[in-house]
């Protein structure tokens, strides 16, 4: 009885795990890179198309030409 048990609770911890990821991946959305904009592009907090340009505190990155991590450690580029 007792190896029934852990068989169950085993299969009831993957099921749940399984289900919050899923959950998880089907609520979050999904962007678009130019995010409507076109290349070089992106929305801003007020949903203006504004040109991409590195801003405060951000640091080239290094194999990715023209591009450099925001503040947030978010890969950007020019184009």
């Amino acid at each position: 009885m007792n190896t029934d048990s852990m068989y169950l609770s085993k299969c009831l911890r993957t099921v749940l795990m399984v289900g919050v990821l899923g959950f998880m991946a089907s609520y979050t959305t999904i962007a678009s890179a130019a995010q409507g904009c076109g290349h070089g592009f992106h929305r801003n907090i007020y949903g203006r198309c504004v040109f991409n340009h590195p801003g405060p505190r951000a640091t080239p990155a290094p194999y990715h030409r023209g591009c450099w991590r925001n503040a947030w450690g978010q890969l950007r580029c020019y184009r």
